[in-house]
This record gives structure tokens, C-alpha cells and sequence, in this order.
């Protein structure tokens, strides 16, 4: 996972080092973006996890100034956690609700290219279930405790295919180490 990061980190940087020069706007003041997009490789859960949900993420962004957006963010994603006690198997469910606000800073853009890098302020709503043995009569065992303040950071590009609808990706940590999907300017 560390090499894929590293590589990704890569393409991004040379991506956005080339649109110093270019003087069209794939990003505007004044102009929203809304990405709708899917994670892979969860930052919410840890050896042992299962993913039952995906991570997936909504951003909607406002050209607050030239180089500077700002607007919020929803995801969700699921988890869970299977241990083997001598009266059987305990499973633990997660549910994660991810609401924040966020900001970038865009740098140089061309008309289709848009390489930005930001941050992530909010709180997960998570849930959490535990299922016992059939069966079982001894002593509870409580579900586990999530959620709380969450902080996040990404580097990422759009790249439009039309002056409206795009792709997206981005790196960094917050619900998923690499974030893909569609985006669109309004």
C-alpha cells in the first residue's frame, strides 16, 4: 500500500507541476465543485477488519478566492471484526458517518487539469453492534466505541473531460487512502 501511495503521490506531483505555466481555469473563484467518489484502503478500521462497505465520499467545494476553496464533506463506510473466544465467535459491526468541512489550496490550473491539496475537519458518527454465539449465557461483552473528532488531508486532481464533468482522485488520509470518482463544475 506504501508503494502504491508513493507512486500516486508521484503522478500527482508531476501532474501539477506541469499546469504552472498554463493560464486557463479549470478552477474559479466563484465556481462549485461537487465530487462523488469511492475509497480504497480504509484509514477507519485495522488488522483483522473486514470492509462490508466501501468508502464512499460526497464534497461539495466553493471558490471562496483565487486559489482557496472551501465547502464540506459526507462519507460512509463500513466495518467489521470477527474474534474466536473458547465460546465462540463475537462479531463486531462499525458504521462510519464522516461529516466535515473542508479546504484546498489550487494551484496553478489549465483549462483541464485542476491539482489541489487541502484539509478535512469534522466528526464520525459511528455506530457499533456486537453479535454473540448462539447460545451464549455468560457475561456480556459490550460493543466497542468509535466515532469522535476527525481530521483528514489529501492531495488530489481533477481532470475534465468537458468543461463541466471530470474525474477525480486523491491521496492523503481521512476515510480512504486513495478517494477516485466523477466531478462536477457548476
Amino acid at each position: 500500500m506504501k508503494k502504491l501511495t508513493l507512486k500516486l503521490f508521484t503522478v500527482v506531483s508531476l501532474l501539477a507541476a506541469g499546469t504552472f505555466g498554463a493560464s486557463a481555469q479549470s478552477y474559479e473563484q466563484g465556481s462549485s465543485q461537487l465530487n462523488i467518489g469511492l475509497g480504497l484502503g480504509s484509514t477507519l478500521s485495522g488488522a483483522g477488519f473486514s470492509t462490508t462497505i466501501p468508502p464512499i465520499g460526497i464534497s461539495y467545494e466553493y471558490g471562496l478566492k483565487e486559489k482557496i476553496s472551501v465547502g464540506g464533506y459526507l462519507g460512509y463506510a463500513g466495518s467489521s471484526n470477527t474474534v474466536t473466544y473458547p465460546s465462540g465467535d463475537w462479531k463486531w459491526n462499525y458504521n462510519y458517518i464522516i461529516i466535515g468541512a473542508r479546504g484546498s489550496y489550487h494551484f496553478a490550473t489549465s483549462d483541464k487539469l485542476d491539482p489541489y491539496a487541502g484539509v478535512l475537519l469534522g466528526y464520525n458518527a459511528a455506530s457499533t453492534s456486537v453479535t454473540k454465539p448462539a447460545g451464549y449465557t455468560g457475561p456480556d461483552i459490550t460493543a466497542a466505541s468509535a466515532g469522535g473528532l476527525v481530521y483528514g488531508f489529501h492531495l488530489g486532481a481533477r481532470y475534465y473531460f468537458t468543461d463541466k464533468i471530470g474525474a477525480f482522485g486523491e491521496i492523503g488520509y481521512g476515510i480512504a487512502w486513495l478517494n477516485l470518482g466523477l466531478t462536477m463544475k457548476f
